[in-house]
């Protein structure tokens, strides 16, 4: 009944599409090549479309890519499928660049998208299939059509944006402030750095964007919808596609959460030919150099469209070194290898609990000795995140020495490792807490400890928690995925803390709305161990075949 439902809400978008005049009449005389177009939506705003068609004496297929950061630029998508005798559609969205319209994030992809798609079908060079092509909101723009689409290639995006702007409730703060400030217009905002980080100390986060810029309406919005609501419905395109998907993603990607998500859900479409790859990859500029063995271990995304090429043209397809022929291809980073697994998370993976110690220790037993161990959180004076799956410069890996003599933490270290530890999964932390204030932060973050003193982030995650009484209570607090080594002679680490801050939004312990909450109150936080209280680390260990 759903397939049906979604047939019948293409055929309504694609019957109210405007048809141009002008192009129904010249298509025909346009000669293979590069031109421009204005396409026309089914509200009359005219769209801004490079349109790539190779010299082919058949029909051909289609790669639609669709923008809001200037076309111009992916140009050489054009150029690189066009050896293979694929067109390209390139389009400026509503609203940006060469486009009309007013740009509203991610609220108008679908309609927009089928209108084109239409286009694209009806000119003489298509032969009818269509693939998606692009990162981030070139990604999401495929999403929001994946029902329409015969083949997909996000990279690094997600099909759910709230799950993007609140992972597990929290507020993304940097993510939402710096990419809204610099989109909210025609074309790019230039607006300093150092500006946008004062702008995010701003109190409340109501006027924070008009004190940095001006009063950025679309970013008002997602802070007034704090909850999962009607208003987010709108642009969750989750599930929807029959289609083949190509999922690539990063570890320390924004959208890694929700990217793996969406891939889960593709599960229950059974498509046999989807894939996905996680590999070492960020949504910024790295804050730690490492390559990771290159990209001859790693592999490159960009060559991705090799594989879009043979599934466009119903060719058999399989992902070449140094993937996996598997549904799920996984990069362990400090391995720097993939592994290949048809189930997330993979069937060799096994979830090992590693317990906080009296002495500072994580051990894998539980400690029959009951104790407590507190920290005072001062939003005032945040713990600043460094690196991590934060957008923009210096993300992902990044030395964490700065923050070691921070005093709001609690800091868990096992013994030096005698054998390699792989870590391939979902982490959570099982914690009994408490706190002076009835509504506060949690953050974990798990990191990797060098002989030489180097500590690196491995993963983290954060949690907004309400107590109900003033006794200990047991919270579960959601780290994100990883696929990471820690070698021998390494200790792991474990950080519990209340900030990430500006990754995460500062929780001002009062209970308040992200929107409004303007009063800071300092919390005495407390990590109740052992006995009838067995804090833990959930760590996904996994074991090579054979080993």
């Amino acid at each position: 009944m759903t397939r049906y439902r979604n047939i019948l809400a293409i055929f309504i978008l694609v019957s109210s599409c405007a048809t141009s005049s002008y192009d129904r009449i010249h298509r025909e005389d346009r000669a293979p090549g590069h031109y421009q177009v204005n396409i026309p939506m089914a509200d009359g705003t005219h769209l801004n479309t490079d349109v790539f068609i190779p010299r082919s004496r058949k029909k051909v297929p289609a790669v639609l890519v669709r923008t809001p950061y200037n076309k111009s630029a992916e140009s050489w998508i054009g150029k690189a499928f066009g050896l293979f005798k694929i067109a390209v559609v390139v389009q400026d969205v509503r609203g940006k660049f060469g486009s009309e319209g007013e740009f509203y994030p991610f609220v108008n992809e679908r309609d927009d998208g089928f209108c084109t798609l239409k286009w694209i079908r009806d000119q003489p060079w298509s032969n009818g299939v269509i693939g998606g092509w692009g990162a981030s909101y070139l990604g999401y723009t495929q999403w929001a059509v994946s029902d329409s689409l015969d083949f997909l290639v996000p990279l690094l995006t997600g099909a759910n944006i709230y799950e993007f702007v609140y992972p597990n409730g929290v507020f993304s703060l940097l993510s939402a402030f710096s990419w809204g400030i610099l989109n909210d217009s025609q074309k790019l905002n230039s607006v300093p750095a150092e500006k946008i980080a004062d702008g995010m100390h701003i109190l409340p986060l109501a006027v924070a964007d008009d004190s940095t810029l001006h009063d950025v309406r679309f970013l008002t919005d997602w802070m007034v919808h704090e909850s999962e609501d009607k208003y987010w419905d709108q642009m969750n395109h989750r599930g929807i596609t029959t289609s083949p998907v190509l999922s690539i993603a990063g570890w320390y990607d924004i959208f890694l959460k929700a990217q793996i998500n969406d891939f889960q859900a593709l599960q229950v479409n059974g498509n046999p030919e989807s894939r996905m790859i996680i590999g070492p990859w960020s949504h910024g500029t790295p804050a730690f150099e490492n390559d990771y063995g290159g990209t001859r271990k790693t592999g490159n995304p960009r060559k991705a469209f090799l594989y879009s090429v043979r599934a466009l043209k119903g060719k058999k397809n399989k992902l070449g070194s140094p993937f996996r022929d598997a549904r799920y291809n996984l990069f362990i980073m400090e391995r720097n290898e993939y592994v290949g697994s048809e189930t997330w998370p993979p069937e060799e993976t096994r979830m090992v609990h590693w317990y906080l110690g009296p002495d500072k220790s994580l051990q894998p037993e539980e400690s029959k000795e009951q104790g407590r161990l507190s920290y005072i959180y001062d939003p005032s004076d945040p713990y600043p995140g460094l690196g991590g799956t934060a957008l923009g410069e210096s993300v992902g890996a990044a030395l964490q020495n700065p923050n070691a003599e921070r005093k709001d933490q609690l800091v868990f270290e096992t013994g030096i490792l005698e054998e390699p530890m792989i870590l391939l999964g979902n982490i959570s932390a099982t914690l009994w807490l408490s706190s002076d204030a009835p509504c506060t932060g949690f953050v974990i973050s798990v990191q990797d400890v060098f002989p030489d003193g180097r500590i690196i982030n491995v993963q983290e995650g954060a949690a907004n928690v309400r107590f109900e009484g003033e006794s200990q209570e047991k919270k579960e607090i959601p780290v994100w995925a990883t696929g990471y080594q820690i070698n021998p002679g390494h200790r792991l680490r474990v950080v519990i803390t209340s900030g990430w801050f500006p990754r995460f939004n500062r929780n001002l312990n009062g209970c308040e709305p992200v929107y409004s909450a303007r009063e800071m109150k300092t919390a005495n936080q407390i990590v109740h161990y052992g006995g009838n209280t067995p804090s833990r680390i959930n760590l996904p260990v996994y074991r090579i075949k054979g080993k």
